[in-house]
């Protein structure tokens, strides 16, 4: 009789085939080359391009002033009555612009409108890094209906390796403890193949501002 039942001999092949590996195909696999190609556009370009193709509304601002000045036109443009800002160079910039913020997560469940800082920017997807690190980013990114997103030309990065690179010089003792990667407003797509808005935020802008200009 064979001491062996079916079962054993399945999990036993299984075991066998993870430890006895096959010899890879890809001895040529760069794994380290970074997958962004070089545009013909800069880095600044390529970003609004695809930020806007994922659905966001980008403003570019020449400078600070220009970014008081379009975060105070848009404020009118979409009615945000009061923001949820919890981060004080953003708050005097709403100070500047003469518009009313809260720090209070509960008026923030209310308005579920909120201005936040970012890591970084990713040219290739169009995408936006925030770490644990940041004051707020992370942690209000699932309950706001809109975003307002603050970025410099300086964050803008080629590809998610070049980001974790320059996060990795920048903490080289304790790295951040977790990231989030938005690559635009959430879509689904129903039975009928008709692409709507998801969950999460419905309105996601972003004001870049050079700080390359000279003033």
């Amino acid at each position: 009789m064979n001491p062996f039942s079916d079962k054993e001999r399945m999990l036993k092949s299984v075991r066998d085939a993870l430890i006895e590996k096959a010899p890879s195909s890809f001895h040529d696999l760069d794994l380290d080359t970074s997958v962004y190609h070089d545009s013909k556009n800069s880095l600044d370009i390529e970003f609004a391009e695809n930020f806007v193709s994922n659905g966001g509304k980008f403003i570019y601002c020449n400078d600070v002033q220009e970014a008081i000045d379009n975060i105070r036109f848009f404020s009118e443009q979409e009615k945000w009555d009061k923001i949820y800002c919890a981060e004080e160079t953003l708050q005097r910039i709403l100070t500047h612009a003469g518009l009313p913020f809260t720090n209070n997560t509960n008026e923030l469940i209310a308005k579920k409108v909120g201005m936040t800082s970012c890591d970084f920017l990713i040219a290739l997807t169009g995408s936006i890094v925030f770490s644990s690190q940041s004051t707020s980013g992370r942690r209000i990114l699932s309950i706001l209906d809109t975003q307002i997103v603050i970025g410099t030309i300086e964050q803008i990065q080629p590809d998610l390796k070049s980001a974790f690179k320059l996060i990795k010089e920048r903490f080289p003792i304790k790295m951040p403890s977790a990231f989030s990667i938005v690559n635009g407003l959430s879509r689904v797509e129903d039975i009928d193949g008709e692409v709507e808005q998801g969950f999460g935020t419905k309105q996601l802008f972003l004001f870049l501002i050079d700080t390359t200009t000279p003033q």
